[in-house]
């Protein structure tokens, strides 16, 4: 008996590497994609790549700024593609109040519920410093009582550069600090967490309340440290595969209200099929590094 028990142990020993890098699915219905992530296809033929959206089962995309295409004509090809719109990226200055009402349109038009910034990095700085962020802290809340209003959610984009450790804390902080938590949220990307050398669990559970949409791609194991939101096309991995600990960050989001797949790789389709598979719990996650 003895032997049967220490023969047991050996192989549940063997497989708990492969159990603890196992897939929980994730629930279909707070799955998007950032449409940013087929750019090109988007340029070149919307309708095809809205079906090629679809065609992976996937029910909800997430915009970026299109300005050569209209809010109507673009709600239109959603609607025929039948996929529904959760959020938008707009420009920084979509927010100054003189913009503000035709934000708002906009976005009601095509149906979104966030709209947020995912770039406030100034030209010509490697990163923002506290009186960029102060700037963007009293952009938001000047904004935030129409687009409360308005039944939108206001946003804002970790890009990284926001995350470098100062003497009173991160830039990141001092806009959470300087905005208010009852109307701006956050969408934290966490390839762009990681990619800065910050931790996106303990990011997420410092800010579980004010988190709420994830970006879901993955980084390399080994890829070198940027504080820049600058990164090469190859630090880029489907959601599983690279040094994320995406089971622990995962069973950290109950209170995240949507997780958007993203890729800016030059493979960024099949990538997107990759961590659909892996989400899905239809692969296995890499070994962590």
């Amino acid at each position: 008996m003895s032997l049967r028990l220490s023969l047991i142990a050996l192989l549940l020993s063997a497989l708990s590497p492969l159990a603890a890098h196992a897939a929980r699915p994730v629930a279909e219905e707070k799955l998007a994609v950032q449409l940013y992530s087929l750019h090109q296809g988007v340029t070149r033929d919307l309708p095809a790549t809205l079906a090629t959206i679809k065609g992976m089962g996937l029910n909800r995309v997430e915009l970026y700024p299109l300005p050569n295409r209209s809010a109507t004509d673009l709600r239109k090809a959603l609607d025929e593609a039948g996929l529904t719109a959760i959020g938008t990226h707009i420009a920084l200055s979509d927010l100054e109040l003189t913009a503000l009402p035709a934000t708002i349109e906009r976005a009601k038009t095509l149906g979104v519920g966030y709209i947020g910034v995912a770039w406030i990095r100034p030209a010509g700085k490697s990163a923002p410093d506290a009186a960029d962020i102060d700037r963007v802290a009293a952009l938001y809340n000047a904004a935030c009582p129409a687009l409360r209003e308005a039944g939108l959610g206001l946003m804002y984009h970790i890009h990284g550069y926001e995350l470098a450790q100062g003497p009173d804390g991160t830039l990141f902080d001092r806009l959470m600090a300087g905005t208010d938590p009852a109307c701006v949220s956050v969408e934290m990307d966490a390839f762009w967490v990681a990619k800065a050398g910050a931790d996106p669990v303990a990011l997420l559970q410092r800010y579980p309340d004010r988190i709420r949409m994830l970006h879901l791609k993955d980084l390399r194991a080994g890829a070198a440290r940027s504080e820049n939101g600058q990164a090469d096309k190859g630090d880029f991995m489907p959601v599983g595969e690279g040094s994320i600990d995406w089971p622990t960050l995962l069973a950290a989001a109950g209170q995240v209200e949507w997780l958007v797949l993203e890729d800016e790789s030059a493979q960024a389709a099949d990538h997107l099929r990759r961590s659909l598979a892996w989400l899905r719990g239809e692969k296995a996650a890499a070994p962590a590094p």
